[in-house]
């Protein structure tokens, strides 16, 4: 495939996961399955595919993740990486993580739409899971880890710059069905 397909995401938004997906829908199985996907394409004026997230859950379970950050900072990034891609919607195919990764049809529908790329394979989420094991991003799958999420769910509201995150989060959905309709 000539095309590359391209993802960039704010962390824990469901990137790798599409990562993945994409690789086992449109990539040679002959080919390593690392990621192919790089934000060079800014520089050629592709587009690029961004997931997106509920805040509370991305900021949650990206704070929980091994790094560990801090809220703050975390909420800061999650401002950054979305006023950019609602900066530059023209370059942008949102994918909603709340529906590719439960309906595996709406990832080649907007690929299809998007890019004009068609694929034959059947790919599960099972098989996407087992692909993100095959290539050591177990890390990257959910974790029970409930309760602490609950907690940093708790706390989120209360810090600055998190009522911003769930206006961008807004205006996500509004510009994802924009695109859908179009």
């Amino acid at each position: 495939m000539k095309e590359k397909l391209i993802t960039s995401a704010y962390p824990r938004s469901g990137s790798t996961y599409l990562n993945q997906a994409l690789n086992l829908f449109y990539y040679s199985k002959d080919l390593p399955n690392n990621n192919r996907h790089t934000v060079i394409a800014i520089d050629n004026n592709n587009l690029i595919l961004v997931p997106f997230r509920n805040p509370v859950d991305s900021i949650a379970s990206w704070h929980k993740y091994p790094s560990r950050g801090i809220l703050e900072a975390d909420i800061k990034y999650y401002i950054r990486f979305y006023t950019g891609v609602l900066n530059n919607l023209s370059k942008v195919v949102l994918m909603d993580f709340d529906l590719f990764t439960k309906d595996i049809d709406y990832i080649k529908n907007r690929v299809l739409k998007n890019f004009g790329l068609t694929t034959n394979k059947n790919v599960t989420n099972e098989d996407i899971k087992k692909a993100m094991l095959a290539n050591g991003k177990e890390i990257n799958l959910p974790r029970n880890n409930q309760e602490e999420l609950a907690q940093v769910k708790e706390e989120l509201p209360n810090i600055e710059g998190f009522d911003k995150c769930l206006e961008l989060y807004a205006q996500l959905i509004d510009a994802h069905e924009k695109q859908m309709r179009q």
